[in-house]
């Protein structure tokens, strides 16, 4: 991709709640290939901050503390509009330092704290009473799920580009740590990228598809099909900075009651990209739940890149 195309693609944002962050839904990337021989190096850290707790009948689930996720993927472009890329997790979960940063930003602008009122301060506790369920009380670290994609730009003009892709997961995580599903699983899709879309400033990104999840350790009647969707929007600046802002969603995965009782997972990405010399791009964003409960309350994304 150009540079100016690279400022207004897509974020690679992910959904960290415990129940979803392993699945191996893809990450939103852009239609565009990347050229033949180039490729580009990426590290990104998601922070995120977890309070949820919910009860139907006699089952609960409470999810309290920090998730960290550092990634680091390679793309690379072999021509004719295809594009290999390969993505190595480390995740670690732990009780964190973020609670009361965020409970006096809540107390600030007079927002409800939701379960962070009745849940300990910077404490790892995840938890889930239904059967098979679960429980995680101490920190943990490790190599997560290792994803592999191809994607083909099946029609490219200069304006815009239409592509699908495949990714596969491997199960090299541990679903006791929460850094693995234990499951391989696939996923297959579709995206579409447009750059001057509307005005000559704003690059558009639509992105939608499935992924084969396999069985689910913590719900045995879970869907093992996931569909997913984004839409992504990134406002050229200036020559070298970039505003973006997406949406990114999938199904609700699983059928216990108290697992699903949020619904469909939607989040919201807003944030910068800034090339600060040239090939190089950090990106710093924050990531809300828009739909309560499905996602973390709150993450922090910060992505280094550099193009080769």
């Amino acid at each position: 991709m150009a540079n100016d195309s690279a400022l207004g693609a897509p974020v690679a944002s992910r959904n960290l709640s415990p129940l979803y962050a392993n699945l191996g839904i893809p990450v939103m990337t852009s239609a565009e290939p990347l050229e033949r021989g180039a490729f580009d190096l990426q590290w990104t850290l998601h922070w995120a901050s977890h309070s949820v707790f919910e009860r139907e009948n006699n089952e609960f689930l409470s999810l309290d503390g920090e998730t960290r996720r550092q990634d680091l993927r390679v793309q690379a472009g072999l021509g004719k509009g295809i594009m290999l890329s390969l993505n190595v997790p480390y995740i670690s979960h732990s009780g964190g330092q973020l609670d009361t940063f965020i409970d006096d930003w809540h107390a600030f602008w007079g927002m409800p704290d939701g379960p962070r009122a009745l849940q300990p301060t910077d404490n790892l506790g995840f938890s889930y009473s239904g059967s098979p369920g679960f429980e995680l009380n101490s920190t943990r670290s490790g190599i997560g799920d290792i994803e592999i994609a191809a994607s083909l730009a099946l029609v490219a003009t200069e304006q815009w580009t239409v592509g699908v892709f495949a990714q596969y997961k491997f199960a090299t995580g541990s679903v006791i740590d929460f850094s693995g599903s234990g499951e391989d699983g696939v996923s297959l899709g579709a995206r579409w990228s447009r750059q001057s879309c509307m005005f000559a400033q704003l690059s558009c990104h639509l992105q939608g598809g499935l992924s084969e999840v396999g069985e689910n350790a913590f719900d045995p009647n879970a869907d093992t099909w996931v569909p997913f969707a984004g839409v992504s929007l990134g406002w050229q600046l200036g020559d070298s900075l970039a505003l973006v802002a997406q949406l990114d969603a999938h199904d609700a995965v699983y059928q216990a009651k108290v697992l699903s009782a949020n619904g469909v997972a939607v989040w919201g990405t807003l944030g910068l990209r800034w090339t600060p010399v040239n090939r190089w791009i950090i990106d710093a964003q924050f990531l809300e739940d828009l739909a309560v409960g499905t996602a973390p309350d709150i993450s922090f994304r910060l992505a280094l890149s550099r193009s080769f």
